[in-house]
Order: structure tokens, then C-alpha cells, then sequence
């Protein structure tokens, strides 16, 4: 008969549990601490990276709105054509007529000298109804001179009094002027009335004479905007200039027409550049415009598209962050005619 066993011996034995070693705690730690690390160093990363964007993006937000600002107000260009004679007192035959004016071509040519300007420039009248004067309120329709240009130059004249206080460091930079002249201050027809001598105007006057009054008759419409490129387009013909330039003012000869005398050009293809206010602090150097290869580029209309691969090549180069806008708009009302 066997005896049963004492409970003690049946008792089964457990294997000891075991422990981590000082040295496998310091590794883990250790790996521990690098993830650690590796987070927070991808984490900064993308801080970094997301307010350099966001920055980017605002900075690159006022320059679509002038954008857009530009396109829309140049869609409404006028010039109100009508059919006259030819000449006084023996017509042979009917011309297009316009007191109006649309001029767009090299800044540095049609411009006064005093701005420092690069690329085109844009000038023409509309039906915006802007005015200083209350008491010409409702009167949406009446006709204003408009523009758009760039110039570079200091702030300083354009502070508002709070930020003229000395200390406040001064800039310089590139800025897209919007050019808007009152309705009652309209200087137009005063070069280009009803007479004979006026309806060949050629001149510039209309446009520089409140560019030169005191208050300028402009603002600012973006900083930073280093091109704006203005090409007149027609669908049937490769283009309607070489050099950038469409006057409706013709040559002054009120016996001949060119084909763009006094009427609109029914496409224009605009094209802005503008870089980031990082960039352009980099690119500070007081009065003296940085060089970005401009004053050789956009001289003639088939080097266009070689032109815009320069700039982005320039601008690439020098690390300077930059956007390129670009569109083709139809000008309401234009009626083109070849003849």
C-alpha cells in the first residue's frame, strides 16, 4: 500500500522569475532617449516647415488678389470708337476716332523718370466710377484713368504716421502701384477734346500729369511684385506687337490708321512674378535695386517664353522663393477689325 506523499514534496516547483539587468536598463533607456529625440527634432521639422508655408502663402495671397485685381479691371478697358472723318475740310474717307486711350508697353519708356520701374506697364480708361468727391456718389458709370506698374523703392514716403517715428528700419522694395485717377480730376480730355489737333494726341500727359501731382493719385497694390508682362493677343494673328508696345493713340497722321489705332486689343496675356518677403529681405541692400537679370529680359514679345525661363532660372539660382501668375482675359470691349 503506498503512502501518500507529503503535500510539501508534491508541491510543484516554479523556475525563478527573471529580472532585467542594470545594463539592459541603460540600453533601453538610451534608445529610449534617441526616439525621443528623433521625435521632437522631426516634430520642430514640421513646425518649421508649416509656418515657412503658411508664411509663404499669405505672403503670395496679397500678390493673387492684386492679381486678380489687375485681370479684372483691365477686362473692362474702354475707348467708346466711333466713325469720323478723315481729315478737315476735304474727307475721303471714315476713320475709327476715340478721345480715349489704352497704352501698355516698357515701364522704362512711358513712364516719368522719377519712378524706377522694370518691365511693362498698363494704362487706360473705364467706366469704375471712382471719386474723392461725395457729392458725385451714385454716378457708378462715370469714366477714370487707370494703370498698373512697378517701382522700386523705400516706404517711407508711404508710412502711415504712426511708423514715421525714427527707428523704424526703412525697406526697400519692389511694389505694385495701382494708378487711380477721380473722376472729377479726369485730365483726359484735355488733351484729347474734340478738335482737330487733339484727336492725334499721341502724347503721355493724361496719364503722367496726376502720376506727378502731389498726392500721386496711386497706392500700393502688392510689395514685392518684381514683373508684370503685358502682351496684346489676337487669335488669328501670331502678334499684335514685337516689342511689348500697343498704343490706340496711332502715329498721330489723321489721314492713315494703323490696325491698332483707337481699338482695344481683344485678348492680353498677363503675366505677374512676385517673391517672398524672406527673399526680399535677404536681397535688401538699401537703394540699390537687387539684380535680377530684369533689365535684359522682356524686351521682345517671341523671347517670351525663353525670357520666363531665365527669370526662373535667376531666381532659382539665388534660392529666392518666388510665384509665377499667368492668364489670358478678353477685353469686353473690344471690337477688333483688321482694317
Amino acid at each position: 500500500m503506498n503512502s501518500a506523499q507529503p503535500y510539501s514534496s508534491a508541491r510543484r516547483r516554479l523556475p525563478a522569475r527573471a529580472g532585467f539587468s542594470i545594463l539592459e536598463v541603460l540600453v533601453a533607456c538610451s534608445v529610449l532617449a534617441l526616439l525621443l529625440v528623433a521625435m521632437l527634432s522631426m516634430t520642430d521639422q514640421v513646425q518649421k516647415t508649416y509656418r515657412s508655408t503658411l508664411g509663404k502663402a499669405e505672403q503670395f495671397r496679397e500678390a493673387r488678389t492684386a492679381f486678380e485685381a489687375i485681370t479684372r479691371r483691365l477686362s473692362q478697358a474702354t475707348l467708346n470708337t466711333y466713325w469720323d472723318y478723315d481729315k478737315q475740310p476735304t474727307p475721303t474717307k471714315y476713320l475709327r476716332q476715340s478721345e480715349l486711350r489704352f497704352l501698355c508697353g516698357q515701364a522704362s519708356a512711358i513712364l516719368p523718370g522719377a519712378i524706377s520701374s522694370t518691365t511693362q506697364a498698363v494704362f487706360f480708361q473705364a467706366p469704375f466710377g471712382f471719386t474723392e468727391d461725395s457729392s458725385y456718389g451714385g454716378m457708378e458709370t462715370m469714366v477714370n484713368t487707370w494703370g498698373y506698374f512697378i517701382e522700386f523703392g523705400s516706404d517711407l514716403t508711404r508710412r502711415p504716421p504712426p511708423l514715421t517715428a525714427a527707428g523704424v528700419p526703412e525697406k526697400f522694395r519692389f511694389r505694385l502701384y495701382e494708378m487711380m485717377e477721380p473722376s472729377e480730376s479726369l485730365s483726359l480730355y484735355k488733351y484729347t477734346g474734340n478738335s482737330t489737333a487733339s484727336k492725334t494726341y499721341t502724347g503721355t500727359r493724361w496719364f503722367t500729369d496726376p502720376l506727378g501731382a502731389a498726392n500721386r493719385s496711386s497706392r500700393v497694390l502688392a510689395e514685392n511684385i518684381i514683373a508684370l508682362i503685358l502682351i496684346p493677343r489676337d487669335p488669328n494673328i501670331p502678334s499684335l506687337t514685337t516689342n511689348y508696345t500697343y498704343n490706340t493713340a496711332g502715329d498721330g497722321v489723321a489721314d492713315t490708321q494703323t490696325s491698332a489705332e483707337n481699338q482695344l486689343p481683344p485678348y492680353i496675356e498677363v503675366t505677374m512674378v512676385a517673391i517672398d518677403e524672406a527673399s526680399a529681405r535677404r536681397l535688401d541692400s538699401g537703394a540699390t535695386p537687387p539684380n535680377l537679370g530684369l533689365s535684359s529680359l522682356f524686351q521682345t514679345v517671341s523671347s517670351y517664353d525663353t525670357d520666363i525661363q531665365t527669370l526662373r532660372n535667376t531666381l532659382t539660382a539665388q534660392n529666392i522663393g518666388f510665384r509665377i501668375f499667368t492668364t489670358s482675359i478678353s477685353i469686353r470691349g473690344a471690337k477688333w477689325s483688321r482694317n
